[in-house]
């Protein structure tokens, strides 16, 4: 099988959108088919026996020295001081320019790199794709797929990360909800399959614009953990770690409810210490001041993708922040799948009706909470187990049983075949 992947993070980069498309790539390859990702950096081969494409580190961004006044002019200082100014007035317009363009570009604003898309597309010389699949968010990469698809004549699958105007998280009003709407049901007319992440999202986009729709999880990769998770990997004793690894999103994933446990507990750093890496970051120390719980919180930046998951093997527990609200019902977040794959207790703050509080449930691997009081009774009880052994014990291997990348790596390749068989007889 020959197959082309869309996507517009480059697969080598450390988001969980690059893991995904990077991660079906390496285990379609590595079961003898040919596969190219064309991403907006350029076109990434996989063959059988190649090695992978490593994720680099975070950017670290240059903070530019502060001026109290203007420096005599054609000095280096003077260029500071000019750039130091400019930046200062693009963070007093970033808001309103960020509205703008998000509400007036369609339909997002990576439209921009379609061109680039197609200019890159030239790298796949004679090389040609018996099917293309195409992963999102952004959406306008969907567009790319279904005009090269039908350039040649064969079948491309929208891989939804996350839904686009059926998201519970959709916020550019309902003028323009319309119009996208009316954009994507167009767009998927020509789709030969969606797949996405949960059995929810399925139902909804086959109910919303007819398709027929897969699932496809997220998973985890075991060839990913530095080593298998033993007692001697741990921290031992006090304090408890809480570890929260990704991106804070204000008002929907917050740990504000944990803050509010932790103040009425009483405890000190040498007996809980939660950690935060990722984005947003400055939102968490924000809301640790307001309840009076900094001393317990300690923030870091984003980290490489083998340092997160070292880290989380030596964690107590694992904090997965989801929103309370049943728009949340179908999202199970790629965290969760590596949460389950180090196999740490964790605590999710979110809603309890959904998916991924089902299977957290199910597999008898962790707490799902939002009132604080249930929050502090957790925290109490793994403090407790940690003070008289020295360590909260690791999950059985049943709780990441089925849930590998290279498991659902093998049902999207069965999925593609499929397809491409069916195109064969049609011609």
């Amino acid at each position: 099988m020959n197959l082309l992947i869309l996507s517009y993070h480059d697969p080598g980069s450390n988001t969980i959108g690059a893991v995904r498309v990077r991660k079906f790539a390496e285990n379609i390859a590595s079961s003898g088919s040919s596969v190219k990702v064309l991403s907006r950096v350029g076109v990434t081969s996989y063959e059988p026996g190649a090695p992978p494409v490593e994720a680099p580190g975070p950017r670290l961004d240059v903070e530019v020295p502060r001026v109290s006044r203007a420096p005599n002019v054609g000095t280096m200082a003077h260029q500071d001081w000019i750039r130091g100014q400019a930046m200062r007035l693009w963070s007093k317009a970033r808001p309103a320019v960020v509205w703008l363009v998000r509400h007036v570009i369609v339909p997002d604003v990576e439209v921009f790199t379609m061109r680039t898309l197609f200019r890159h597309s030239r790298g796949l010389g004679k090389w040609t794709p018996q099917i293309i699949v195409v992963s999102g968010p952004p959406f306008s990469v969907f567009f790319v797929a279904q005009r090269m698809a039908r350039q040649r004549g064969i079948p491309w699958v929208a891989d939804y990360r996350d839904l686009w105007t059926q998201s519970g998280y959709y916020v550019l009003g309902p003028a323009r909800r319309m119009l996208d709407t009316a954009l994507e049901s167009r767009l998927l007319k020509t789709v030969s399959l969606v797949t996405t992440v949960s059995q929810p999202l399925a139902d909804e986009m086959h109910c919303a614009f007819g398709v027929r729709s897969e699932v496809v999880f997220n998973g985890y990769d075991p060839s990913d953990l530095p080593a298998l998770t033993l007692v001697s990997n741990l921290y031992s004793g006090l304090p408890l770690r809480i570890l929260y690894t990704g991106r804070i999103y204000e008002g929907k994933r917050d740990p504000e409810p944990l803050f509010i446990a932790l103040a009425s507990m009483g405890l000190g750093p040498e007996q809980v210490l939660v950690e935060f890496h990722g984005d947003n970051v400055q939102l968490v120390e924000d809301a640790a001041q307001r309840h009076g719980v900094e001393h317990l919180i300690s923030c870091g930046p984003q980290l490489p993708h083998t340092e997160s998951l070292a880290l989380q093997q030596r964690a107590d527990v694992l904090l997965l922040l989801m929103w309370n609200n049943p728009g949340e019902s179908g999202v199970y977040t790629g965290k969760l799948f590596e949460y389950l794959g180090v196999r740490r207790p964790i605590l999710m703050l979110g809603f309890p009706g959904g998916v991924a509080a089902e299977l957290i449930r199910n597999r008898d691997a962790g707490v799902i909470a939002n009132d604080p009081d249930e929050i502090a009774a957790a925290v109490s009880a793994w403090l407790e187990v940690k003070r008289e052994t020295g360590f909260v014990p690791i999950l059985p291997v049943t709780v990441s049983a089925g849930l590998t990348r290279q498991e659902q790596s093998e049902r999207l390749q069965r999925l593609c075949q499929a397809l491409i068989s069916s195109a064969v007889e049609r011609m």
